[in-house]
């Protein structure tokens, strides 16, 4: 199980969204065997982070796990026998700890790897990392189709759908709000379409047509399946320019950091926090909670690197906010006074609603009329 169904999670979770059929679009022993690298992968880079956390801390964690410890686990088992009792209830915590890690991790990577390929548009740039849903690119920008040199950003699909109904030709036009694809092949099956509209022939006595009318469809979505297709019209509408290069990278690298500094804070829950006064469960609450506020603000002050911004209240807030939360860590771990963290943070917060009602108000102009 362990050998196989962490590499299960991750291509669960690198084949996600839109892609999630893709799951299941290939041979069995192909399955299995990309399972048990993406296992091997997931097991070594938990592994590896697990003792480059005990180096860089010094915390002893896991310490059940050692080498005559599993030597007396995987010999019995070899054997088709049970551990002894003891050297079960001596490890098992740990066990439980370090099989969840490996689990946990295995989604993380999967969902990161999905997210890079994604946001990076490796899938657009190289057929390697390309997934099999080929109408996910002709919907979403017709990416592949084309080199969009203007750098522009998709922000949605008009389709003009010619249909036969069987009784006549209508075309249908609108704006492509989802679709959905077969399970084997990626073949089309329906379309939805929002602000649907039909362009209906007039046609006189002698079945001439003599005007086309447009007419209004009334509904949230409107559905077209596949077999009523006959031809696809797509008309891409694009965004203002994307952002720069370097702006979009550092954005990306700061969340990618304050996801794994906030599961870092998360995985510390689990082990002995003594050694830093953080002792029992409301000792351990306070130290996730502050350090929910403390990444929280700090990634909001970052990010204002990018917007470029002076010192204004959106800036100021998460500096003294920043500041308020190390005051109350220094008190978990005795370093001051409970009461003097207190009077800080009042302090603090009392700056911050200066500079609140003294924030400058920006008037609307609104020309429409009344």
């Amino acid at each position: 199980m362990l050998a196989i169904f962490p590499g299960f999670l991750f291509r669960k979770c690198y084949y996600s969204g839109e892609f999630t059929k893709q799951f299941n679009q290939s041979r069995d022993i192909d399955k299995i065997l990309w399972n048990i690298f993406f296992s091997g992968f997931g097991i070594l880079s938990t592994l590896l982070l697990v003792v480059s956390f005990k180096r860089i801390t010094g915390l002893e964690i896991l310490k059940s796990l050692n080498y005559e410890n599993i030597n007396k686990i995987i010999i019995p088992i070899s054997k088709n026998d049970l551990p002894a009792a003891a050297t079960i209830e001596n490890t098992y915590i740990d066990i439980l700890t370090i099989v969840s890690l490996i689990y946990i991790f295995s989604i993380f990577f999967g969902l990161m790897c999905h997210w890079i390929v994604r946001v990076f548009r490796l899938d657009v740039r190289f057929s390697l990392f390309r997934f099999k849903n080929y109408w996910f690119y002709y919907i979403h920008g017709g990416s592949i189709l084309y080199n969009n040199k203007s750098n522009r950003k998709h922000e949605f699909t008009i389709a003009d759908v010619l249909c036969n109904t069987g009784i006549e030709t209508v075309l249908y036009k609108g704006i492509v709000s989802q679709y959905t694809i077969s399970k084997e092949g990626n073949n089309l099956e329906n379309l939805f379409l929002t602000e649907a509209r039909a362009l209906i022939k007039v046609k006189d006595d002698n079945g001439q047509t003599i005007e086309v009318r447009e007419r209004t469809i009334p509904g949230a979505a409107f559905c077209i399946p596949n077999n009523t297709i006959v031809n696809l019209n797509f008309f891409y509408v694009y965004k203002k320019e994307r952002p720069q290069a370097f702006d979009q990278f550092y954005l990306y690298s700061l969340n990618i950091f304050f996801i794994l500094a906030f599961t870092s804070s998360i995985i510390l829950l689990f082990f002995d926090l003594s050694r830093f006064n953080i002792i029992g469960f409301w000792g351990k609450t306070n130290y996730l909670i502050l350090s929910l506020v403390f990444l929280t603000n700090l990634r909001l002050l970052l990010s204002n690197f990018v917007k470029k911004s002076v010192l204004t209240i959106d800036v100021v807030s998460p500096i003294l906010l920043i500041f308020a939360s190390l005051s109350f860590f220094a008190s978990l771990i005795d370093l001051i006074s409970i009461w003097y963290a207190v009077g800080i943070s009042m302090i603090l917060f009392g700056i911050i609603g200066f500079f609140r009602r003294n924030k400058p108000t920006v008037k609307v102009e609104n020309d429409a009329p009344l």
